[in-house]
């Protein structure tokens, strides 16, 4: 079986000229690693929405203080998930926001995103809508990249165990 891994990344909105202002990361097994992401120059006060805001509860001004540089989150990264297989419940989001970040950094991605929802093709929709519905009350999204990838997570381990 292949080394899988879980990503989510928070925003500073959903624009176009959104950024990353969290990641977060786990594998099947072992703790979830987090990091709060130091805007770059080039991202803009701007494209901060006050109601992505509201969602993930991170303050711009803890993003100054608390946020680690750009290269340091790649480097955790590229460390952390260079060969493995990694998933994001929402690829599409999540790939923009890698490439938002590893662009400013000017450090090449190594590891390729992949659709979470690819793992469960054999699951026929009324199963993989009663896993979802389950996984959601023990282990609720919460607009935070651990609660998240422990979601994603939970719903693999469910799912996995019922094949």
């Amino acid at each position: 079986m292949e080394d899988i891994a879980f990503i989510d990344l928070e925003a500073s909105g959903l624009s176009a000229r959104s950024w990353p202002i969290e990641v977060g990361w786990c594998f099947q097994k072992g703790k979830p690693s987090a990091k709060l992401i130091r805007p770059a120059n080039e991202w803009s006060l701007d494209d901060w929405d006050v109601g992505a805001e509201a969602l993930h509860g991170v303050a711009y001004d803890n993003l100054l203080s608390k946020g680690e540089a750009l290269e340091a989150v790649c480097e955790s990264l590229n460390t952390a998930l260079a060969g493995k297989a990694v998933y994001s419940d929402a690829p599409d989001w999540d790939g923009f926001w890698l490439y938002r970040l590893f662009q400013a950094a000017r450090i090449r991605q190594q590891f390729i995103l992949r659709d979470l929802y690819s793992l469960f093709q054999s699951i026929p929709d009324d199963k993989m809508r009663e896993y979802i519905d389950r996984v959601d009350k023990e282990a609720p999204r919460q607009h935070r990249a651990i609660p998240d990838v422990l979601h994603m997570r939970a719903l693999y381990s469910l799912a996995a165990s019922q094949d």
